[in-house]
């Protein structure tokens, strides 16, 4: 008889935080793995996030641009951010929306996706479609962000480079809307 060593059962021995802040946090989990062996790994836990792919009546993509320290690089980003306790995906968006930049529009969820093999962090894809700015935008005390909008053919070339994060909610967005 075999055993499926994929979906065997992992046993958590210890678990230590070293790390939290931001609603974040980074511990040091020791498991004992289906054959026996202990190994030791480091795991994020975040709060839910949601992302959107955000566009203006006359389909252009609103993005945000602006410093990002991981990368230490300018990049593109979708609107987007923390679920906030009690808060449910489809208000987060929204308010994001319109805090980072000026827009409002009709939101339909995408589906959620994890973020990485090793966090816990759920992320939620959105689209916004027939968006208006209805604002100025009022960002966060630590976001300076630049306001932008490309065509398609433009977005999927910065998405194509790598020159974004929101990656994975984008590709999702898009092919809900057929724009692949």
């Amino acid at each position: 008889m075999t055993t499926d060593t994929a979906t065997a059962s992992w046993r958590e021995i210890e678990r230590t935080t070293v790390f939290s802040k931001f609603g974040r946090s980074v511990d040091r989990v020791e498991f004992e793995l289906p054959d026996g062996r202990k190994e030791e790994f480091y795991l994020k836990s975040e709060r839910p996030a949601a992302a959107v792919l955000a566009l203006t009546t006359d389909q252009r993509v609103i993005l945000a641009r602006q410093y990002r320290p991981g990368p230490d690089r300018v990049l593109y980003e979708l609107a987007g951010g923390f679920v906030e306790p009690g808060e449910h995906a489809t208000g987060a968006v929204g308010r994001e929306l319109l805090e980072e930049t000026g827009y409002r529009g009709e939101l339909q969820l995408v589906g959620p996706y994890w973020l990485d093999a090793y966090s816990n962090a759920r992320r939620y894809a959105f689209v916004a479609t027939n968006c208006v700015r209805v604002a100025e935008p009022t960002p966060e005390h630590t976001e300076f962000i630049d306001v932008v909008t490309l065509d398609l053919r433009e977005f999927r070339t910065v998405l194509r480079n790598g020159e974004m994060t929101d990656t994975a909610a984008a590709y999702l967005a898009l092919d809900a809307l057929n724009l692949l």
